[in-house]
């Protein structure tokens, strides 16, 4: 066979077996039983003596006596060995069929559910010392025991061999098939939890209290006494390991791929509700962001982080005043340059970590990329501009400049102030999705709330850094920038900074070009509000462009691969452009898209104001709210305009 290496081979390759074929599995048959159970059973007690003339069997978890049972060959159909039991059910329905058969018989039936909780009035011991009580003499030391109730098997047997008062030469009892042989697994004491013992706990326990594994079928584990084994069974049977007498034939193993890819092999299915397995839903990390982290960097990063202003000097606490005053002078100086050439500019030093700006990329994935559409439309709201999820091709950013063009190809999911204290149309609650029907729900909100808190920190340092370089140099625009600067905490919590995530699709196009050039995955447009943070990942289906201010176009890049001191772009918006009389501009800026392989994942804040924050713009006065609405208003003008064509 010849594989092209296009895609993944994979394949079963035989594997050698230790199971040992010649044993008591060579008897295998089927009466009722389901797995040769009644061979096996029958064969046992031909090499065990019979002690007494009456045998005695107790079956827990009987059901009607009959379907896939391990006793009815004993206690109806066996003429050369006489059987009495006690066969105990707990279902209604089955209880009745039960009785129906055995009370004839002379055998007891008990409605009782075996209880595997401790010091239980319904535990196996008490149950079978009341079967005593009304009159039937059940031996201390019987012949058969059989456990099979789903669930607590492995309780309801330790309690009994811990109890003392019985005890049964040969023991049957339900194991978990799916679990490996090298795990030893005892399920939490619970008659509610089914969840099943492993093989090897069940070894472990048998041995602790003298007992031997000697057979095994696909669900059931046969033991016997130690005793008993060694005058009469080890002959048959001289290998009594667990690789010898059992193989896995419903397991599943679960394997690792270097870029965090996890896969599935053996049984694929839940084994007991028939669905099958997706491992899709196992995926610890997203499809975009799965790279093997030691890989060798053969591509050269071209990146230039000369202009990478470091703001780490306005994070540090510690240190000389005067020198932290002369680093900040230098830092602003450098911020001011770029931002009144191109109103972009690049920052590090934030206080943010390399983990929580990775994870934000993650979960921005996580929900915008792998979540199904119906998850994602849970996050609908009415003011999707301000809260939740917004779908593809629903918004128009070219109507934030007055112009008319496509409406954007990018999804994007919005998060605001996590603790409001007004309300008001910038203050809404947030609209997270709901855990009950995406697994990933909980650890999104928990990752992007931290995210949006650490951003805003960061916003409020950026603007302090600019408002300050700004002042230093214009000293008379200071009363102007007074309503940007940081004030307490409390005002900070007001502030209606909304946190995007933003995800663009590999081959997303516009259908029709214009000008024989395909129209922008988002139009060119200037931001509403006070700055932008922008942090994305390395996917290369779209690239941020911003205007060079004579009709091209700049590619705004970040590192291929985040450094532990994240790299961020800053560009200014209008509220602020406006605010310095247009020294320090709002560029435009678009998204285009690329022809790439990877999907581009984005967090931006949009750095806003207290609502009532008071500006002073052209020489009027106006709220941060009113200054934003009527910003706002002139795009939805060009948007009726646009509906009306």
């Amino acid at each position: 066979m010849t594989d092209s290496g296009n895609d993944p081979v994979i394949r079963r390759r035989p594997v050698r077996s230790l199971r040992c074929r010649n044993g008591l599995i060579r008897f295998a048959n089927n009466r009722t039983s389901q797995n040769g159970e009644d061979g096996i059973i029958e064969r046992l007690f031909e090499l065990l003596p019979n002690g007494s003339h009456t045998s005695w069997c107790v079956d827990v978890g009987a059901w009607d006596g009959v379907h896939l049972s391990n006793t009815h060959s004993l206690l109806v159909g066996t003429p050369t060995r006489k059987w009495k039991g006690v066969l105990i059910e707990a279902d209604v329905h089955k209880y009745e069929e039960l009785i129906a058969l055995h009370q004839t018989l002379g055998n007891i039936c008990l409605r009782e559910e075996v209880s595997g909780l401790e010091n239980n009035p319904r535990s196996l011991t008490n149950l079978l010392r009341s079967s005593t009580m009304s009159g039937n003499e059940v031996p201390r030391h019987f012949e058969f025991l059989c456990i099979d109730i789903d669930g607590a098997d492995y309780w309801v047997w330790h309690d009994l061999l811990m109890e003392g008062t019985y005890r049964s030469k040969v023991v049957c009892i339900e194991f978990n098939p799916t679990m490996p042989d090298d795990l030893i697994f005892i399920p939490c004491r619970s008659d509610k939890v089914r969840q099943g013992a492993s093989l090897s706990a069940l070894v472990e326990l048998a041995n602790r209290f003298d007992y031997v594994l000697v057979e095994t079928t696909l669900y059931n584990a046969f033991f016997v006494e130690t005793q008993l084994y060694n005058a009469y069974l080890k002959e048959e049977i001289p290998d009594t390991s667990i690789e010898a007498l059992h193989n896995i034939t419903m397991g599943t193993s679960l394997y690792q791929l270097y870029d965090g890819t996890l896969k599935l092999w053996g049984c694929k299915k839940l084994l007991w509700h028939r669905i099958p397995l997706d491992e899709s839903k196992l995926q610890m990390v997203a499809s975009g962001q799965r790279s093997f982290p030691f890989e060798p960097n053969v591509h050269i990063d071209n990146f230039d982080f000369s202009p990478v202003v470091d703001l780490a000097p306005f994070v540090a606490r510690e240190g000389v005043v005067d020198d932290r005053r002369q680093a900040r002078i230098r830092c602003t100086g450098l911020l001011i340059d770029q931002l009144k050439k191109d109103g972009f500019c690049y920052v590090r030093g934030l206080g943010l970590s390399q983990q929580i700006c990775q994870d934000a990329l993650m979960q921005t994935n996580a929900l915008l990329q792998d979540a199904s559409e119906d998850v994602r439309r849970l996050c609908l709201t009415k003011d999707r501009a301000r809260r939740g999820y917004s779908p593809m091709n629903v918004e128009n950013f070219a109507s934030l400049v007055g112009e008319n063009g496509p409406n954007d190809l990018v999804k994007k999911y919005r998060i605001g102030p996590l603790d409001p204290k007004h309300s008001g149309p910038l203050l809404q609650p947030n609209i997270w999705p709901p855990e009950d029907q995406w697994q990933n729900a909980a650890s999104f909100r928990q990752t992007m709330e931290g995210f949006y808190s650490k951003m805003c920190s960061a916003g409020a340092m950026i603007v302090d850094a600019i408002c300050e370089g700004l002042v230093d140099e214009i000293p008379e625009m200071k009363s102007a920038l007074n309503p940007l600067l940081s004030s307490s905490d409390e005002t900070e919590s007001n502030k209606t900074s909304i946190l995007t995530l933003l995800s663009y699709q590999v081959t997303s196009r516009h259908k029709k070009a214009r000008k024989k050039q395909m129209a922008p995955l988002v139009a060119a447009h200037t931001d509403v509000g006070v700055i932008t943070i922008l942090l994305f990942d390395h996917g290369d289906c779209a690239t941020l462009q911003r205007s060079n201010g004579k009709g091209g176009w700049v590619d705004v890049r970040l590192p291929k691969s985040m450094t532990g001191d994240p790299v961020f772009v800053v560009n200014m918006a209008d509220c602020f452009s406006d605010l310095t009389g247009g020294r320090v501009p709002s560029t435009l800026h678009r998204v285009v898209a690329s022809d790439g392989t990877h999907p581009r994942n984005c967090c931006a804040l949009f750095v806003g104001l207290e609502a009532n924050t008071i500006l002073q713009v052209d020489g009027k006065s106006m709220t941060y709210e009113e200054w934003r609405r009527d910003r706002i208003q002139k795009a939805q003008n060009v948007l009726q305009m646009k509906a009306k064509e």
